[in-house]
Order: structure tokens, then sequence, then C-alpha cells
């Protein structure tokens, strides 16, 4: 198996390459992939560059396939999809950019992790100009359009299980869905964590499978139920109001905080400040006329370049900002924002928790 780093010096190193002629997808890497020289709309070739870099280095530790479907089928049914906020370099990342109605149209290699929703990928067929045909090899820097990763089986792919270190100077808790595959939440409360914060409702509406479970075990361990959270996808008010009305009929009159999760899962980032707190407003104004009280989760980039100041003046937040997401809480980040929630971290280690393929799990603290 090859080590992470002799990946990433792998795809490093064939920056630059381009197809040539241009626009024909006649490129080293199909032609090896393919074992003959091709060119034509039929062979783009963004996930055979990354199939490429790959057997340089091992043979058979992908699927060999030119299509991105097919290659994050693989990673799911293998066990290896990691969601968004757990990605590490060496990852494969997969886009979905407006181009078709595929799930998935890009792929590229995670270079460097930034925060949540903010890397850099080294890509094939690419380009400033054309992020997911564009016949040029090259390091592009991403926050959006982002649908999960898959994780390759590396050398030191080994799943952690040392705890991450906690202190007696702040309240900490972790936040929870069904990518947790089991949690025992009487030793997550030995490990001197005090609350939970819950996924409710996904983008079909339907309940997160793991809630009703973490919703009474964390109750029955003695740990505080601090809210749950809902992914906005809504596009518009009425959008907005739809999916709040579904995590109120979920919650079935449990009285808990709800936080409306802005990451731009639905592309909302393309909008106007004016636009998002549309949406934002619908949501949480659903939620306060059904009587709960409501915030907002999202990363620093989001809080201060997408939420409009009118907005911070009156909604609670929940900030996830992480430096280097080693696991280790590091003052110098803390967001300088009243009366919050800070996750920390993406890659931590709870006694307790289950996570395959990785065990990671977000973790938080409550200013």
């Amino acid at each position: 198996m090859p080590k992470v780093a002799d990946i990433l010096k792998t795809a490093k190193s064939q920056e630059g390459v381009t197809e040539y002629p241009v626009n024909s997808n006649n490129v080293i890497y199909n032609t090896e992939y393919y074992g003959h020289p091709v060119s034509g709309d039929n062979y783009p070739w963004c996930c055979v560059f990354v199939w490429w870099v790959f057997k340089k280095q091992a043979k058979f530790i992908l699927k060999k396939t030119a299509s991105c479907i097919n290659l994050g089928d693989w990673f799911k049914a293998n066990g290896r999809w990691i969601t968004p906020g757990n990605q590490k370099p060496g990852d494969i990342v997969f886009y979905k950019f407006p181009t078709n109605n595929r799930w998935t149209n890009h792929v590229g290699i995670v270079d460097e992790v930034v925060s949540a929703n903010d890397i850099y990928a080294w890509e094939g067929n690419t380009s400033v100009n054309s992020d997911d045909n564009g016949g040029a090899v090259m390091r592009r820097h991403r926050t959006s359009n982002i649908v999960g990763y898959g994780r390759p089986a590396y050398d030191e792919a080994v799943i952690p299980v040392t705890p991450t270190p906690i202190d007696n100077k702040h309240t900490y808790g972790i936040d929870l869905s069904d990518n947790q595959t089991s949690v025992d939440f009487n030793k997550v409360k030995k490990a001197g964590y005090k609350f939970v914060l819950l996924r409710s409702t996904k983008k079909n509406g339907s309940v997160d499978t793991k809630f009703e479970q973490y919703y009474k075990g964390a109750i029955d361990a003695g740990l505080k139920i601090a809210g749950v959270y809902k992914l906005c996808y809504a596009h518009s008010a009425l959008d907005a109001q739809r999916e709040a009305q579904g995590v109120i009929k979920m919650l079935k009159g449990r009285k808990v905080d709800i936080w409306l999760d802005m990451e731009n899962f639905g592309g909302q980032q393309i909008y106007s400040k004016d636009v998002i707190a549309v949406i934002i407003t619908a949501f949480l104004t659903t939620c306060v006329n059904a009587g709960y009280d409501v915030g907002i989760y999202c990363n620093w980039d989001w809080y201060n370049n997408h939420i409009k100041d009118d907005i911070k003046k009156i909604c609670r937040f929940w900030i996830a900002r992480y430096g280097k997401n080693d696991g280790t809480l590091k003052e110098q980040y803390r967001p300088n924002v009243k009366e919050i929630y800070w996750q920390y971290t993406s890659h931590g280690i709870v006694d307790g928790i289950v996570a395959p393929p990785t065990n990671f799990v977000d973790i938080d603290v409550k200013w």
C-alpha cells in the first residue's frame, strides 16, 4: 500500500500536463488507461488521472474506472465513504457541478484541508475557466460543490484508538449523526463530555436513522441534548419553511434548540447576503413561531462573508473553525463571537464512539 505523501508527490509531479490538441481529451493518462491513444468527447479523464496516480504507486488500490459515479459507488460499497468535514489529505474528493444531473461529475485528490468546506486538491481535466472539463492538471482551491470523499487504504490508514485529550477548563460536547454507527453514551459521559447535538432530518426529509436511538441514549446517560441541527438545502423562503416544518414534525413536541446548518450543501454560497438572509429568516422564524429556540451553524468563512450583520446581531451561533484540525483545541482559533458553541475539530477520538473507517467525531465546546 502507498503512503499519502507518495500519492501527493506523484500528483504534484504532473502539474501543468495538458491534453493535445486543445479540447481533444488526448492525454497520456487516457493512453495508458485504454492501452492506445483516444480522443473525443467520450473520453473525459479526471477520474482516469486519479487512477493513473494511484497505479504508479500500487496496483489495485482503487477500482479501475473512468467514471466518477462508479468510483464513488465503489467507495460507498466498501465502507470507505467520508462526509464533508471529516476529510484529510489523500482522500478522493467528489464534486457535483451543474453541467449535468449526475450525483458527481468530477474528482480530485485532496492535497490540503483548510477547514470543513475549504480544501486544495490535485485535479485532472480542469482549468480556472472550466472546472470539470478544462484539459489540464492543476492544484485547485475549492470551497463548494463538494459532495463527499472516498478514503483509499493507505499504509497509515489505521483507525486511531487514543482518545482526544480534553481539559477541565471548558464544557465539552460532540455532534452526532448516523455517520457514527455506534455510540456508548455512558463511556462518552465518563470521558468528560457534557452535551450532544444531533442531526435531525436529511436532504429528502427523512429522519436521521440514529436520531431516536441517540436521543434516548444521551438522555439515559445523563447528557444534555444541546440541540438538533438541520443541513440547509433551501433555495427560497418556502423551501426553508418546509425544511423547518419537517424538523418540528420529527421532534414531536420535544423542546430542544434547533440549529440551521449553513454549509453550502444546497449551493447557496452563490447567493447574495440578502438572499441568504431571507432563507435563514424563514427557517428560524418558522421554528420560533412553533416555540423553539434557534441558532445558526456555519464555518468561519460563512460567518464572515455570507451572513448579514443584521442576522449576526439577533442570532446565536455555533461556529466551526479548526486551524490544523489535528484534534486539539488551540485557543488562537476560537471565534470572537458571543454565546456560541465552537466546533474546534472534526478529527476527535472519543471513547465509546465507532465511526468507520476513521472513528473521527466532531468535538465542540460551549462558551
